[in-house]
């Protein structure tokens, strides 16, 4: 599997690491080999940072936090250049080029990558109007004028910006192409979005920590193009076994990153790797902790979701989980944004399908600011549990 270069990027990574964890001070001789390396996960990774061993850093970002603790992650400047050639090459693959404008509406803070997603879409020869993420009425609207104002043909946004945009201004824009960046869209949520706008959605998966691997071609196919240069990845079943194709948790060894070695990392992602005509293609099956446990009933997050956007047909609503300050049982909230007071008995009865729960679920109207991530993102789940 190893080519000579690749070897001698993974000895210099594995030699790094070493500093902080003497897992890592083996000797490469093969395949099976590194697939006994120890896997990393964010605690790793965060402990590297701790120790400050970083050197020679060239950018620095941190991932939102939205789910658990943020996390700081420094990228070399061989990092830095290999995640933007991938980045090119994914967006020029959906129809950047020169002549043709982007609407970026990704975050430019911190915690995000639309600076990095900007300096790509440039690298491919298109504008960018850098707007950031439009998380409240007024920045929709700000979005709107945008796009008739300057005729962008690509939208880069996040999974429910592209609901509240083409609410707003239905299939009377110059749009062809939203590149979706962060969780899946699910196909009955795209194709809702694709009605509304007139315009063809790619999913773009990529994490924080190595940006961005592969894009959607089209829009029924469920797996996603992989652009892989200066990346190993694999899958690792419940059994342990890892290989480069097959369904499992996937990891990724960042070859260019040498000021924060990313070596087996677990992103966190189940996912299914296949090779078609030589062509790496995966498909993003959900998140490796995606699940709830209420009231003793395991709930996987993404179906819940799934099951309310597709009654409601829109992303407005997020959930509240409480822990009962009296009684010993959790309740499930549904807050349904700027909807009118009306009964919720049917969204009630689909969520209880769905969860196998049969009480402890409320659905109610709420007219306030729907919650957001740093990055714009709707906050789906609040955990207001509290200590009986």
């Amino acid at each position: 599997m190893f080519s000579a270069k690749t070897f001698k990027k993974l000895s210099y990574l594995l030699q790094v690491f070493s500093k902080i964890d003497g897992r890592y001070q083996k000797r490469l001789r093969s395949w099976e080999d590194f697939k006994r390396i120890p896997v990393l996960d964010r605690q790793d990774v965060k402990a590297f940072t701790q120790a400050t061993l970083i050197r020679d850093a060239f950018n620095v970002t941190a991932t939102s936090g939205s789910t658990s603790s943020r996390l700081l992650v420094a990228h070399s400047w061989a990092a830095y250049a290999a995640h933007l050639r991938r980045l090119v090459k994914i967006y020029r693959h959906v129809g950047a080029r020169a002549g043709v404008l982007c609407l970026n509406l990704c975050s430019y803070e911190l915690n995000s990558g639309g600076r990095l997603m900007e300096a790509a879409y440039k690298a491919a020869g298109a504008g960018v109007i850098p707007l950031g993420p439009i998380s409240t009425p007024e920045k929709v609207l700000a979005a709107a004028q945008l796009v008739a104002t300057f005729k962008p043909t690509i939208v880069n946004a996040y999974t429910n910006q592209l609901f509240d945009l083409f609410d707003l201004v239905g299939r009377k824009h110059s749009i062809h192409h939203c590149v979706v960046n962060g969780e899946p869209l699910w196909p009955e949520y795209r194709r809702r979005i694709e009605h509304m706008g007139g315009v063809r959605i790619h999913d773009h998966y990529g994490a924080m920590e190595v940006s961005g691997l592969a894009i959607a071609s089209k829009p029924d196919d469920e797996y996603m193009k992989v652009f892989s240069d200066g990346l190993l990845l694999e899958v690792v079943q419940s059994s342990g076994k890892a290989s480069e194709t097959g369904v499992g948790d996937l990891l990724v060894t960042d070859l260019n990153n040498t000021c924060m070695p990313f070596i087996r990392y677990r992103i966190g992602d189940k996912v299914e790797l296949v090779r078609r005509s030589k062509t790496l293609w995966i498909k993003v099956l959900g998140r490796s902790e995606d699940s709830l446990l209420i009231n003793g009933v395991v709930v996987l997050k993404r179906e819940l979701i799934r099951a309310v956007n597709n009654f409601l047909g829109h992303p407005r609503f997020f959930f509240v989980l409480v822990k009962h300050s009296l009684q010993y049982y959790d309740k499930l909230i549904i807050n349904v944004v700027d909807e009118a007071p009306r009964p919720f008995a049917a969204l009630t009865q689909t969520v209880a399908r769905t969860t196998g729960m049969d009480r402890c679920i409320d659905v109610r109207a709420y007219h306030g600011d729907i919650p957001r991530t740093p990055n714009g993102k709707i906050r789906y789940f609040i955990d207001a549990r509290k200590k009986a």
